[in-house]
């Protein structure tokens, strides 16, 4: 399976993509594109890739992915029926309904944070059921009306969740501070070999001391745990998208042994590396 970037052909008479979707998918499109996505199953279950998180999912479980953030929601074998809803709007729309406009700082808010993928509790998205129903039935301004108030209702849920990890969002978002960004880079581009506390702090014109409070202010963790879950995050992405065995991506991920590896991907996954293998060769290979 290989990620794909998706090219989304608008509608000269829509600004956005919303359809009721009632057959399962069951192939292997795991793609990204600009637009925003919601995507609601009302009925039927599968497996969920978002970045670098791979779980099982059912029914009602809301997912808000953000722009070029990479994902693939693929149908369980025993389900004929799924019933799902699946919104596609550009950055460039959203903007400018909500720029400038102090009322929809919650909104804004809320695709700030999808760049990690957001799931909603059952219980919250359960309640917008008929609201999924009516944005993909609605015609007109009625349409934007609808979009507008699914945003502002899931922008007030609280006890949502994050899928992909912290080490993702940090190398996949911009970030204002040029010396962070160097060092993440810095880690982006020499994460597979062994790298010193000594190198990022040179590259930050620190001492080591003073390089070691700047990271964790900003990061609310040490480099050294940055590192290890970005190695853990590019081992996800290997075990998805390459055939390399589970010890040739430990030796490409720069762990200096097996064991190492196996104990660090199950404290970031909360299972091992060939437990997650097997997951997606469960999934990959059932159709």
């Amino acid at each position: 399976m290989k990620l794909k970037y998706s090219l989304h052909n608008k509608n000269e008479h829509k600004s956005f993509y919303a359809k009721r979707i009632n057959t399962p998918y069951r192939g292997d499109d795991w793609h990204y594109h600009d637009e925003f996505e919601l995507y609601f199953p009302m009925s039927g279950s599968g497996v969920r890739i978002v970045g670098d998180s791979m779980e099982y999912y059912g029914s009602n479980e809301l997912v808000f992915c953000g722009s070029n953030l990479p994902h693939l929601f693929k149908t369980n074998l025993e389900d004929n029926d799924h019933d799902r809803v699946v919104v596609k709007f550009s950055k460039s729309l959203i903007s400018q309904i909500i720029d400038n406009v102090p009322e929809f700082i919650k909104i804004k808010q809320l695709l700030i944070k999808s760049s990690r993928g957001i799931l909603f509790p059952v219980s919250k998205s359960y309640s917008l059921f008929s609201d999924f129903i009516s944005l993909s039935e609605a015609v007109g301004a009625e349409r934007i009306i609808q979009l507008l108030n699914i945003l502002n209702k899931i922008s007030s849920i609280q006890n949502f969740r994050l899928l992909t990890s912290d080490s993702y969002k940090n190398i996949s978002e911009g970030r204002n501070d040029e010396r962070l960004q160097k060092v993440i880079n810095f880690i982006t581009e020499n994460f597979y070999r062994e790298i010193s506390l000594r190198e990022l702090a040179e590259i930050s014109y620190m001492t080591t001391n003073s390089f070691c409070r700047y990271f964790k202010e900003r990061t609310n963790k040490t480099a050294f745990e940055f590192i290890r879950e970005f190695r853990i995050s590019q081992a996800c992405q290997m075990i998805i998208n390459s055939n390399k065995t589970i010890s040739q991506i430990c030796d490409d991920t720069g762990f200096n042994s097996f064991s190492s590896f196996n104990r660090v991907f199950k404290s970031v996954k909360g299972i091992t590396a060939s437990e997650f293998k097997y997951m997606y060769q469960e999934i990959n290979f059932s159709n």
